[in-house]
């Protein structure tokens, strides 16, 4: 109505993503350049522009699904290189578990007990707590021989470089995840275990997980 009215184009935002402090997006590669663009605005600055109004985005967790990897050469590059953790998902192998899926009975409701909800408060302190968290050298070294197997495994026949390719940014990110993991095992610092985590961090193509797989546990032990 503001469009026509006033011509001003403006959506409605209450009861969606805008004020939603966690966020599920299926199918995310099937949204139009408008909305993706949207979302980079929103994943980097926490803001989303409706229309001459820029809307502080409250969001805490993003995670998305999607049946296929974003588009080559449609510009989704930096949509994709902004979600840190990423997983695939393959059908049920083991015939046993296939079975017991088939088999299952309707899922009872999802209830947390109140003592385990997480308010705004402790989420700011736990924040706080984990920059404090301590990066000891020997896990340096170990990321430094990870981004010296991606430049080797970019190197390889048929890689396309840009395929391990891992921007500064995105290891900032990695080091913040690798905190929050000793954090939340009560750790005072980061120890090897954390960076298993990487190997869902690493690989940009779907033929890169092989490698990846590798890189990370060799470059653990390259010390």
């Amino acid at each position: 109505s503001k469009l026509k009215v006033s011509d001003a184009y403006e959506r409605v935002t209450q009861g969606y993503m805008p004020e939603a402090d966690v966020v599920f997006l299926d199918e995310i590669w099937k949204a139009g350049p408008a909305i993706q663009n949207a979302l980079l605005t929103v994943i980097n600055e926490k803001i989303y522009q409706n229309g001459t109004h820029s809307l502080q985005v409250p969001m805490k967790c993003l995670i998305a699904a999607s049946n296929e990897l974003p588009a080559e050469d449609e510009g989704l590059e930096a949509l994709w290189d902004r979600f840190l953790v990423r997983v695939v998902s393959n059908c049920i192998e083991n015939e046993k578990t296939f079975y017991k899926m088939l088999l299952m009975s309707q899922m009872p409701p999802i209830t947390i007990p109140e003592e385990q909800l997480i308010s705004e408060e402790q989420l700011e302190q736990w924040q706080q707590e984990i920059q404090s968290i301590a990066i000891p050298e020997t896990i340096l070294k170990a990321i430094t021989a990870m981004r010296k197997g991606l430049r080797d495994a970019a190197k390889m026949e048929d890689a396309d470089p840009l395929d391990y390719y891992i921007s500064d940014r995105r290891w900032r990110k990695n080091i913040q995840l690798l905190r929050t993991s000793a954090f939340l095992n009560g750790r005072s610092a980061v120890d090897w275990s954390d960076l298993l985590l990487l190997i869902h961090c690493l690989w940009n193509k779907v033929y890169c997980i092989e490698h990846i797989l590798k890189i990370v546990p060799h470059s653990i032990l390259a010390d």
